[in-house]
């Protein structure tokens, strides 16, 4: 009898690439259920919604005093800092709901995801007698480490949270090296990378001749912290013969309208509808360079190697992007593309000059050989590897 595996996701299970690489990497070995927001149709695991457990409570901001006046808001800080505790119960009073759903359920296994369902998940553990892995989207404790409100608040949640919960989890999964790196020397958590690799897409390099428009594209989410505007800025250096395409996820509807309005100052470039995230390489695969800068304004950002990324490469596009060193890493190793000297739009603008429509093909060709290499068949085994030695 295959053996079962909870995995908890608060997420739109549709659109979410690190529970679908999970999902892919067992679903032949083991039973499935997932908790978490929406699912397709005919999915291959048993599906559990959230949406319905306690709906009135869930989603609650842990900062709803920032707009209070000075003294009230240090005073409210000091008392999350020195008594969590009851912050931490509220988080288990809110999920009992949700516990009582999930804990009818046999599992040998849970996954969780996100540091805030952490204490359910301990819980559900603990009384099933299961290991337990921390899927880690980023590293929590500085997720906006650039905003002192949030350092005042979120961030004293998150670190008692990970002070209180991380000596329970067997194993948390991490994006790239840095933020494994950071976890397991801030508290000791045993962790590994499990990076955002997209599956492999059967598809070829699309041609650029000389003399064509170079065809650049950016997508991503519409969040006024990724500086957009950035990349808008970059191409008032690219005029004639390049062209630049922005898919927005939707996001903060007042700086999209903000970046729409800068947009229409400028010929060569076109906001694009959205499309399904399995969809992207295949729809992307028509341009030639894959774009992203982003300033390392907190610490998840200068360490960042997102979906994006991977999705680049395998729609079989150059790749220019600003030196963020986990992604550098890789497109010097496999030599996919170019990275700026710095996060200016004027550098990186130059070092997309420097290439020619055989320079671009060259690079094109590289994500080509390379996009097995790079896809999340790698990724798949560590996490079966991983999961063989839980249990």
């Amino acid at each position: 009898m295959k053996k079962s595996i909870l995995i908890i996701c608060r997420n739109n299970l549709k659109n979410a690439p690190r529970f679908l690489t999970e999902v892919n990497a067992l679903k032949n070995d083991y039973n499935i259920i997932a908790a978490g927001y929406n699912c397709s149709d005919n999915v291959n695991y048993k599906f559990i919604s959230l949406a319905s457990a306690n709906k009135a409570n869930k989603g609650k901001n842990l900062t709803f005093h920032r707009n209070y006046p000075f003294v009230l808001r240090k005073f409210i800080s000091l008392f999350i800092k020195f008594f969590f505790y009851r912050y931490l119960n509220a988080l288990k009073i809110e999920s009992n709901q949700e516990y009582k759903m999930l804990s009818k359920f046999n599992f040998d296994l849970l996954i969780v995801h996100h540091i805030t369902d952490l204490p359910l998940a301990i819980r559900l553990s603990k009384l099933k007698r299961t290991k337990l892995i921390f899927n880690a989207h980023e590293y929590y404790p500085l997720e906006f480490d650039d905003n002192q409100r949030w350092m005042e608040t979120t961030h004293l949640t998150y670190m008692n949270i990970a002070n209180t919960c991380f000596k329970e989890v067997d194993i948390c999964f991490c994006v790239g090296k840095k933020i494994a790196e950071k976890y397991q020397n801030e508290f000791k958590l045993k962790s590994i990378v499990i990076n955002n690799s997209k599956e492999h897409y059967n598809l070829i390099p699309s041609d650029l001749k000389s003399g064509e428009t170079i065809k650049i594209i950016h997508h991503g989410a519409a969040l006024r912290s990724r500086k957009i505007e950035l990349m808008i800025e970059m191409m008032t250096y690219l005029k004639k013969g390049y062209s630049l395409d922005l898919i927005l996820v939707p996001g903060d509807e007042t700086y999209i309208t903000e970046l729409t309005q800068l947009i229409k100052k400028h010929a060569n470039i076109r906001l694009v509808a959205s499309v399904n995230t399995a969809e992207i390489p295949n729809y992307i695969n028509k341009y030639d360079i894959g774009l992203f800068l982003l300033p390392p304004t907190n610490f998840n950002y200068k360490y960042a190697l997102p979906n994006k990324f991977f999705e680049f490469i395998q729609a079989r596009l150059a790749i220019a992007i600003a030196p963020s060193p986990e992604m550098e890493e890789i497109v010097n190793k496999y030599d996919l593309g170019v990275v700026a000297d710095d996060f200016t739009p004027e550098n990186l603008a130059k070092k997309i000059q420097m290439l020619d429509a055989s320079k671009i093909m060259y690079y094109k060709n590289q994500a080509h050989l390379h996009a097995k290499d790079l896809s999340m068949e790698s990724s798949e085994e560590l996490i079966k590897k991983t999961v063989i030695n839980l249990l």
